[in-house]
C-alpha cells in the first residue's frame, strides 16, 4: 500500500509503491513526449486560422515558450523519479519537492492528453474500468486513470 506523507518542508513523500505502479509512474515523461501531429495539435492549438498573422506570432513566440515549459516539467518529473529508491521489500519510494509540484501537474496533464489523443479515448472509454493490461490500449487507459488520480490528489494537497 502506498504511504504518502507531507513533510514539514512541504515535500511529498511516497513510499511503499509496488513495482507495477512505479513502472507506470516512470512512463509519465515517455507518455507525454510525442511527435504525433494530433498530440502536437492538442498541446499547441492554433488560436485562429493558420494563415492569420496571430498564428504566425503564436508559432514564433508562444509555442516555443510552451514547448520549453512542457520540457522542463517532464525533466523535473523524470529527475524526481530517477532519485527514487528501491527498498529491500521490492517497493519504491520517491519525493516531490514543493518547487516541482507544478511540474508534476503539467507533466501528468501532458501524459493524459497525449494518451487520450493517441488511443482515441472517448468519454465512455474513460468512464469504464480498464481491461487486459497486456492490450496496449487498455494499458494506456490504466496509465491515464493512474495519472488522473495522482493529478487529483496533488491538486487536493495544494488546497
Amino acid at each position: 500500500m502506498v504511504n504518502v506523507r507531507i513533510l514539514d518542508n512541504g515535500t511529498l513523500s511516497f513510499e511503499g509503491i509496488e513495482p507495477p505502479l512505479f513502472e507506470i509512474l516512470q512512463h509519465i515523461t515517455k507518455a507525454a513526449e510525442s511527435s504525433d501531429p494530433d498530440v502536437e495539435a492538442r498541446f499547441y492549438p492554433m488560436p485562429a486560422d493558420e494563415a492569420d498573422e496571430v498564428c504566425q506570432d503564436w508559432k514564433a513566440y508562444i509555442q516555443p515558450e510552451l514547448y520549453s515549459e512542457f520540457q522542463a516539467s517532464r525533466e523535473a518529473v523524470d529527475a524526481d523519479l530517477r532519485r527514487g529508491k528501491k527498498k529491500a521489500d521490492g517497493t519504491a519510494a520517491f519525493v516531490i519537492p514543493p518547487p516541482h509540484m507544478d511540474h508534476w501537474l503539467s507533466a501528468l496533464n501532458q501524459a493524459r492528453l497525449a494518451l487520450a489523443e493517441l488511443h482515441h479515448f472517448t468519454e465512455k472509454d474513460m468512464g469504464r474500468a480498464p481491461g487486459d493490461p497486456d492490450d496496449p490500449r487498455e494499458y494506456a487507459l490504466i496509465q491515464l486513470n493512474i495519472y488522473a488520480t495522482m493529478q487529483e490528489w496533488l491538486i487536493s494537497t495544494l488546497d
